[in-house]
């Protein structure tokens, strides 16, 4: 008979060391797998925020063509998608969204310029209204000065009555037109203007304080 050689039982030291290496190997299974999960959970937060970084710069774009449209400037342009120098994903995503956020604060500021005027921004549109009448007032009133001036009736001592329609009608009403008109371009702002001209008060400055200015310096000169 042939005898098969018997297979010796592992002595305690060899067991050990078996279940010694098994544990670190279960140990390095559950790491792995645990690193495993926070590359998917990491991935699907990546993918996530890159949805939300490509809807909030569509929404950027279209909200910049209407602005532009708005103030009648050129039409932006926003170009295509390059490679990132970035390596790493999540600051690449920082800059993208730090560089979404500081669009958003340049427009925000565009869009608040474009609901002030560019005529003196800091006014209430009933001031603001005033000051061009006068001023349109101021310059029909210099024009009228010197036609006064240069007019031999005044030269004669006489009242240069053939200027009267021109001083208390025609410049008046040009002056009040040149407000009404620079208040139209200049005066308004691009965004919510309303159409505030105040033409009350333009016909009170233009068409009632030029005449009556007009009427004090012929008083003036006769006295």
């Amino acid at each position: 008979m042939t005898e098969h050689p018997v297979t010796p039982m592992p002595r305690d030291g060899g067991w050990a060391a078996y279940t010694d290496h098994a544990r670190r190997l279960a140990a390095l299974l559950h790491d792995e797998r645990a690193r495993a999960d926070q590359r998917a959970t990491a991935g699907r937060s990546g993918r996530a925020a890159v949805d939300q970084i490509t809807h909030r710069l569509e929404t950027q774009r279209l909200h910049l063509h209407q602005l532009a449209a708005t103030l009648r400037l050129p039409e932006p342009h926003v170009g295509g998608v390059v490679p990132s120098p970035v390596p790493d994903p999540a600051e690449a995503l920082r800059r993208a969204g730090a560089a979404a956020a500081a669009a958003d604060t340049a427009a925000e500021r565009a869009h608040r310029r474009a609901a002030q005027p560019p005529l003196l921004p800091g006014f209430t549109p009933l001031a603001r209204n005033a000051v061009v009448y006068a001023a349109a007032a101021t310059l029909g009133t210099l024009a009228s000065v010197l036609m006064f001036a240069v007019s031999p009736d005044a030269d004669l001592g006489r009242i240069p009555w053939q200027l009267a329609p021109w001083s208390l009608c025609g410049l008046p009403a040009l002056a009040f037109f040149a407000g009404y008109l620079t208040i139209g371009l200049v005066g308004q702002p691009r965004i919510g203007g309303g159409g505030n001209r105040s033409m009350p008060a333009g016909g009170v400055i233009c068409l009632v304080g030029m005449p009556i200015l007009w009427l004090i310096l012929i008083a003036a000169t006769r006295g």
